[in-house]
């Protein structure tokens, strides 16, 4: 499903297995009690039967794009992906097709997951109407889905924890923290308020952070504020000062040291 729009608001409804992209602003799902905001820095993935809504509202055009994967297909996928080359000359068809489940999050974009997508909404935009080729591109798509979600488990690996569920779990708190970070990075947020999504302290919370992505969480929220305004700055119109507001710097100071900091190249103020 590709479209583009100012405004579009989709109530709850139940869907399949889906990857959710959004670029020139935002749109926001309502999953679960929370919502997230999905923009030009990151993808949704929501597994089979989950249910949600979904809101763009802007001031400007945002392009929504999503892929749904029908029934199994994962599945079919992954027991693929678990035979043996000399199995694979025995039978055609997987045996025993497992369930998969996926942490339902925002993802950064990547050269895994990400070019697939840009790829076939290229093709979408062609016109190209071609059920086989798409299947084909789907199972591509899928295996690369899989092996993201082995580099995340391996996150978890980073966590000195004795219990691989406890590793898990710490992960996926942590993940809470980054889609609150994602979706409301142009809020007076800090520390406490991440920690808070986390369900952990903030002493607990800083250092499990940290050993995971490798930056404290306020420098992975100055990051997301500056990769946001660069976007500000590039489409013109805007001083400086007003496109720090717009994503949450207080300071103007702070807004410059951190732009010097992530090397985006300065702009006129």
């Amino acid at each position: 499903m590709l479209g583009r729009s100012r405004y579009a608001e989709y109530g709850q409804h139940t869907q399949r297995l889906s990857i959710k992209m959004a670029s020139g602003g935002r749109e926001r799902y309502f999953i679960g009690g929370r919502s997230v905001a999905v923009d030009d820095d990151n993808y949704l993935l929501l597994n089979d039967g989950r249910t949600y809504g979904s809101l763009i509202h802007a001031e400007r055009e945002v392009e929504s794009f999503s892929i749904f994967f029908r029934p199994g297909l994962l599945g079919e996928v992954l027991a693929e992906l678990s035979v043996p080359p000399p199995r694979a000359l025995e039978t055609s068809e997987p045996v025993g097709v497992p369930s998969v489940e996926f942490d339902e999050r925002l993802f950064p974009h990547d050269g895994t997951v990400t070019p697939v997508m840009r790829y076939l909404r290229h093709h979408i935009l062609a016109g190209v109407d071609d059920e086989q080729w798409y299947e084909e591109q789907l199972h591509v798509l899928a295996e690369r889905l899989l092996a993201t979600q082995g580099r995340v488990a391996g996150d978890a690996l980073r966590i000195a924890s004795v219990r691989a569920s406890t590793r898990r779990e710490i992960l996926r708190r942590l993940a809470l923290a980054v889609d609150l970070v994602n979706s409301c990075y142009e809020r007076d947020i800090g520390l406490a308020d991440m920690a808070a999504a986390a369900c952990m302290s903030r002493y607990h919370f800083l250092r499990l952070f940290r050993q995971v992505h490798e930056l404290t969480p306020m420098q992975f929220l100055y990051r997301k504020r500056i990769l946001a305004a660069s976007r500000l700055v590039a489409r013109g119109g805007m001083r400086m000062q007003d496109v720090a507001a717009c994503v949450g710097f207080a300071s103007r100071a702070t807004f410059y040291r951190q732009w010097r900091r992530w090397k985006v190249a300065p702009a006129n103020p």
